[in-house]
């Protein structure tokens, strides 16, 4: 699960810099589990399609990996193995997600 907290964006002319803070608790497929605290922080540019990101860097503030208590809910109808993604897979929305894959 994720939360993001927009934060401050200061426009200059055609270009911006903002943030974004995020809360994030996550239990992987793989059995890796915990809580973190990010901070994106994004560069825009006005395009004549709108703003566009220009880069975005994740910086990490706090990671806990201790295991999360309880056990997730089980969506009604998801089957009882789901097929294992793509663990390597970039964060959606990092603008190099392609190289990374």
């Amino acid at each position: 699960m994720q939360n993001t907290h927009p934060g401050m964006m200061q426009i200059d002319g055609d270009t911006a810099t903002g943030r974004a803070h995020m809360q994030e608790i996550a239990r992987t497929r793989d059995g890796r589990q915990g809580l973190n605290y990010a901070i994106y922080h994004d560069r825009y540019r006005r395009t004549p399609d709108g703003w566009r990101f220009t880069e975005r860097v994740y910086e990490v503030r706090y990671l806990d990996t201790t295991p999360l208590a309880d056990s997730p809910p089980r969506a009604e109808g998801a089957p009882d193995d789901p097929p294992a993604g793509d663990l390597r897979a970039p964060r959606p929305g990092t603008p190099n997600a392609a190289q990374e894959a």
